[in-house]
């Protein structure tokens, strides 16, 4: 056969690059035939994850519209109407009160649709893959983690609308059937444990973006902890047991002494963040956008002090009485701009606000006065993920962190606790404490859990998850947020879907 010669997409050493769109160099003097040799590609484990690439790189939605929603309905993230912005149809003021609708707002349709998107890529890399009789090392192992990937999407499906249809890589074509919640949590939970043999167990620039044995894990501890929410029957010694596989496991997971650089500008080029970091998402400015925290929460005047070549939207804050949870001695408190904000030369920024029309000190109070018509600087802003300085895009180079090793110590004190081993737990309690630079506790008790779960992991799409598990979700109400009612703890099946689908019955309430 006569030979050709052809641009040829070269695997990088990290799996990221296949996470931000597969570019990469080419290799001009590669060699193929005029007829494609299936037989020979992929070759290896390289060539392999190259081929499921597009899968895992699904997992950019997850930012917005998943883990928005997740926090813009708690009490750490509001979105206030300032002046002309931010209305949006009264979507964030819906989030923000708890009144949203199968309508509105729109990330409860696109939370739906991001997991779908994720379930189909992997349903058709699974199905290839089984049809496939090529015998390659490592085969079995991005098997696993498109199964893990699958999961992962199955797991929110079921966090946020309870019933929701199984589509696995056999399922016919037409309109699936709904099943329920404990359907739903008994899939998860086979495909995490039915993968967890033939997954990786390390950490590094490889393992950081992958499913690992420790990612499955950590997913597995949250599905345990979260038992009773979903099926009625709690499963804390599970939980627990999966924590103490992460803590104990042979990948060598621990805190990073730097807190705030687990989510530094290219944290995924860090050495210990990949200790703590069990599993992120890969962005990159340039070839993977989407992360773009720092323009949500920035106001508009503090662009030219980062030196960004637009100016941010001023949208995302937080509560006073949230931003009261962390002490000044604490040192993750620096993840919020309180105060007069100054520009490069060290002055205040001023600013003319879109409510009053009045020129003004920039100064970021923790009070928000209104959630219809808040003033630009009302309420403190989160810059936990780093802003990237003098830079001429809206997007950052910061990876998304999903599981961190503090999250999944303080899964295991909350599991000893609700067993009645509380005494254990409070050294646990006190590592994550000591390194955010407060004194250590005495006591663990449910209630002071949760207010350490928040300061450690504001802002990290968890919130929500937590506050139904300790009754606070619909059972309490925080600034602005004056519904209680519990079937809110649930998210309605949007209309969208149910009218592609007949089988889908709406969540009670809705």
């Amino acid at each position: 056969m006569k030979k050709y010669k052809y641009k040829k997409v070269l695997v990088a050493a990290s799996v990221a690059s296949l996470l931000l769109g597969g570019q990469a160099c080419t290799d001009l003097d590669a060699e193929v035939f005029d007829r494609a040799e299936a037989s020979k590609f992929p070759a290896n484990e390289e060539e392999l994850l190259s081929t499921v690439g597009s899968t895992y790189g699904q997992l950019r939605g997850f930012l917005d519209p998943v883990l928005v929603l997740n926090e813009a309905t708690t009490d750490e993230l509001v979105v206030p109407t300032r002046g002309p912005d931010w209305y949006d149809n009264g979507s964030w003021q819906q989030m923000a009160e708890h009144e949203w609708s199968p309508v509105s707002p729109g990330q409860i349709n696109g939370s739906w649709e991001w997991a779908y998107r994720v379930i189909a890529g992997a349903n058709i890399n699974l199905a290839a893959l089984e049809a496939s009789e090529l015998e390659v090392e490592g085969k079995e192992t991005v098997v696993a983690e498109l199964r893990m990937l699958r999961a992962f999407a199955y797991f929110w499906l079921m966090d946020m609308f309870g019933n929701v249809p199984l589509l696995t890589e056999d399922t016919p074509a037409g309109n699936p059937p709904q099943n329920t919640r404990q359907e739903v949590y008994a899939f998860v939970e086979q495909e995490i444990t039915e993968a967890l043999p033939n997954l990786k167990d390390e950490i590094g620039v490889i393992a950081y973006s992958r499913f690992t044995k420790g990612a499955a894990n950590a997913l597995l501890a949250k599905l345990y902890l979260n038992a009773e929410v979903y099926t009625g029957t709690p499963q804390w010694e599970k939980a627990l047991e999966a924590a103490n596989a992460v803590i104990n496991s042979e990948a060598g997971y621990e805190l990073n002494p730097e807190y705030l650089e687990n989510f530094a500008v290219n944290n995924g080029s860090n050495t210990d963040t990949y200790k703590e970091n069990i599993f992120a998402i890969p962005y990159d400015k340039v070839l993977a956008g989407g992360m773009n925290m720092h323009m949500r929460t920035l106001h508009y005047a503090q662009g030219a002090a980062y030196g960004l070549s637009s100016n941010p939207w001023n949208g995302f804050a937080t509560r006073a009485e949230f931003y009261s949870k962390f002490s000044d001695e604490d040192q993750r408190k620096a993840m919020w701009l309180e105060g007069p904000q100054l520009n490069a030369a060290g002055e205040v920024i001023t600013f003319v606000d879109a409510v009053d029309g009045e020129l003004k000190d920039l100064v970021f109070t923790p009070q928000i006065n209104s959630l219809e018509k808040a003033f630009g600087n009302e309420g403190v802003r989160n810059v936990k993920y780093e802003v990237q300085r003098n830079n001429t895009r809206n997007d950052q180079d910061n990876d998304l962190v999903v599981f961190r090793f503090a999250d999944v110590l303080l899964m295991k004190a909350e599991a000893l606790v609700r067993l009645g081993r509380a005494g254990e737990a409070v050294e646990i309690v006190n590592l994550v404490r000591e390194r955010a630079g407060v004194d250590p506790i005495a006591t663990v008790t449910l209630e002071s859990l949760l207010e350490e779960r928040g300061r450690e992991l504001a802002w990290e799409g968890w919130r929500r998850n937590d506050l139904i598990r300790f009754g606070k979700y619909t059972g309490s109400t925080w600034q602005f947020k004056t519904n209680t009612q519990p079937f809110r703890q649930l998210f309605p099946i949007p209309s969208q879907q149910i009218s592609s689908n007949p089988n889908l019955k709406q969540n009670p309430g809705y």
